[in-house]
C-alpha cells in the first residue's frame, strides 16, 4: 500500500513544479537571476507613496560615502621638456639690461638735479648777504651811478627777489651793519611807503609794518613832514661819527640802490 502513495507523491510534486514554471514563463532556455538586495529594504518612515515604482521595486536611497582610501604611490618623474635655454638667457639679458638703464637715468637725473640744488645754494650765499627771518637779503646796484624808483621792482626781479621790507628793530641792525661795511655815506630804497598824515608804514605787499616808527633808528629830521616823501630807504656811513639812519624822500628822488628780499 505504500508503493501507490510515494508514486503518488511524486507525480503531485512535478505537477506542481511545472505548474510554478508555467505561472513564472519559466522554460528551459529561462534561468533565474539572483542578486544581493542587502539595501533595497529602507525604513518605513523613509518610504512614501512616491518610493514605490511601477514595476513594484524598492528605489535605493544611497548612503554617505566612505572614507578616502590611501594615496597611491607616486609615478615616475617623465623626460625632460624641451626648453630653449638661449631664448630665456637673451630674455634675462634684455630685462638685465633695461633695468641697468633705467637705473642709470634715474641715477644721473638725481645727479644733475643735485647738481643744480648745490649751484643754487652756492649762487644763494654769494648773494645773500643776510638772512633773517628765513628771508635773503642783498643790495642790487644799477648799471648806472644812480637808480630811480622806477628802476626798484626791476632790480630786484633779476635775481627773483622784491624791494625789501625792514621787519622789526634787530633785523634793522643787521641790515645797517651789512651796509656799513660795503658803503661810504650811500642810500638805498626798500619797499616800504610812508603816510604821513597818519604816520602809518605799509609793507611792499601793501600790509602795515608790526613795527611803530618810535622803535626805529631815523636819520635827523626824518620822517621828514612832507606829505609827498613817501619813499622809505636807509642812508649808511662807514664812519659811526656821521649821521644815518632811515629816512624818507620823494618818488622823484634817485638812491645808489635797492635793498632786495626773497
Amino acid at each position: 500500500m505504500a508503493k501507490p502513495n510515494m508514486e503518488f507523491s511524486i507525480t503531485f510534486t512535478f505537477l506542481s513544479l511545472m505548474i510554478l514554471m508555467k505561472s513564472f514563463e519559466i522554460d528551459g532556455t529561462n534561468h533565474f537571476i539572483c542578486k544581493t538586495i542587502e539595501g533595497a529594504y529602507i525604513p518605513e518612515s523613509q518610504v512614501g507613496s512616491t518610493d514605490i515604482l511601477s514595476d513594484s521595486t524598492i528605489q535605493h536611497i544611497q548612503g554617505r560615502p566612505g572614507k578616502r582610501g590611501i594615496q597611491g604611490m607616486k609615478g615616475e618623474i617623465g623626460p625632460p621638456g624641451d626648453v630653449n635655454y638661449e631664448a630665456i638667457d637673451l630674455k634675462l639679458e634684455n630685462k638685465v639690461i633695461q633695468k641697468v638703464q633705467e637705473s642709470m637715468t634715474e641715477y644721473g637725473s638725481t645727479i644733475t638735479e643735485l647738481q643744480e640744488e648745490v649751484r643754487n645754494l652756492k649762487h644763494r650765499q654769494d648773494l645773500c648777504k643776510v638772512f633773517y627771518g628765513g628771508k635773503c637779503f642783498w643790495i642790487a646796484y644799477p648799471n648806472s651811478g644812480t637808480a630811480m624808483y622806477s628802476q626798484i621792482d626791476e632790480l630786484c626781479a633779476q635775481e627773483g627777489g622784491s624791494p625789501a621790507n625792514i621787519y622789526g628793530r634787530n633785523h634793522f641792525e643787521e641790515i645797517d651793519a651789512y651796509l656799513d661795511s660795503i658803503a661810504q655815506h650811500e642810500t638805498f630804497f626798500t619797499g616800504m611807503t610812508i603816510d604821513k598824515s597818519n604816520k602809518i608804514i605799509t609793507m611792499n605787499n601793501g600790509m602795515k609794518v608790526r613795527w611803530n616808527i618810535g622803535d626805529m633808528k631815523w636819520f635827523p629830521g626824518h620822517p621828514s613832514g612832507n606829505a609827498d616823501w613817501t619813499l622809505i630807504g636807509i642812508h649808511s656811513d662807514r664812519d659811526p661819527e656821521k649821521s644815518q639812519g632811515m629816512h624818507n624822500w620823494p618818488k622823484s628822488a634817485s638812491r645808489h640802490g635797492v635793498i632786495c628780499e626773497k
